[in-house]
């Protein structure tokens, strides 16, 4: 999630007020990016540095926050950039208005992009992109918000192809600093050809995990999640294969789940095994 001024087209687009969720929470979006390795389904993640505000050191999902360059062009004209189902079907899927269903999807394929160099966009035959690297300033235009996505897919001819991003989860709640965060989470599957990397400021360490694997570390104490994080990790375990992912995305529970959880049963292990944060503590997060 980049930091710095807006780009300059953030006047063209629908009021900023839009990029509020739930209980005025700040929309976000993060995206589950999985492929089939070796020995059966993997996600890429990436472990937080401890110098970010929100969430320190912990293992997350590519993401951030919504921002007004998301937002679709105060003329709705923004047939150039977008194809697959509508944003207003995609807004009656997560339960939301179309500009912020438009804004959410963006957000999660920008943020994709700022964080791995994975690009979820299509070109003027449909096809995706086998190679985004040709992109990589546009990537760094992104990041000092020079340009918006809408501006890179644009200038290089490509648009979001909406199916590409498939809605999976909603979380409603409140980081370590204070901000509550109205999160949509996707799934998407790896481009093929593509490959993503961990060349951001955000993480100090990426990469592909099988999801039991990640369980199996968080119940040792070596992986942090918070629990939005962990039930969706927990959710991939179900699942051997994309194609089963991107099936089960289908019939996904959209509702927000909203504060802390404590007392629904499907989170109760998270909540009561507690298992010693032994990463933590070799890396001085806390005492």
């Amino acid at each position: 999630m980049a930091s710095g001024a807006f780009s300059s087209d953030a006047g063209d687009r629908i009021d900023v007020g839009d990029t509020s969720g739930y209980n005025g929470g700040r929309l976000a979006a993060t995206v589950l990016l999985v492929r089939d390795g070796d020995s059966g389904l993997e996600v890429w993640v990436q472990e937080r540095v401890s110098t970010m505000t929100n969430y320190p050191g912990m293992t997350v999902f590519p993401g951030g926050g919504v921002d007004v360059r998301d937002l679709p062009d105060r003329s709705w004209d923004s047939g150039d950039v977008w194809t697959g189902p509508s944003a207003v079907m995609v807004a009656r899927r997560m339960g939301t208005t179309k500009y912020k269903a438009h804004a959410l999807v963006l957000a999660a394929v920008r943020e994709l992009f700022e964080e791995t160099g994975t690009l979820l966009a299509v070109d003027a035959d449909g096809n995706t992109i086998p190679d985004a690297t040709y992109l990589h300033e546009e990537r760094f235009a992104l990041i000092s918000h020079r340009k918006s996505i809408t501006d890179v897919l644009r200038d290089n001819g490509l648009k979001v192809r909406s199916d590409l991003v498939a809605p999976w989860a909603r979380w409603v709640g409140v980081s370590e600093s204070g901000n509550w965060f109205d999160t949509h989470s996707f799934v998407a599957a790896m481009p093929e050809g593509q490959t993503p990397d961990g060349d951001t400021s955000e993480a100090d360490d990426a990469n592909w995990f099988p999801p039991a694997l990640l369980m199996e570390g968080w119940r040792n104490g070596l992986v942090r999640f918070v629990v939005p994080t962990w039930a969706q990790i927990n959710e991939l375990t179900n699942h051997a294969t994309v194609a089963e992912v991107l099936a089960a995305a289908e019939n996904a529970d959209l509702r927000p789940v909203v504060g802390t959880p404590v007392n629904d049963r499907r989170y109760a292990e998270y909540y009561t095994q507690r298992p010693v944060d032994r990463i933590g503590k070799y890396r001085g997060l806390h005492p």
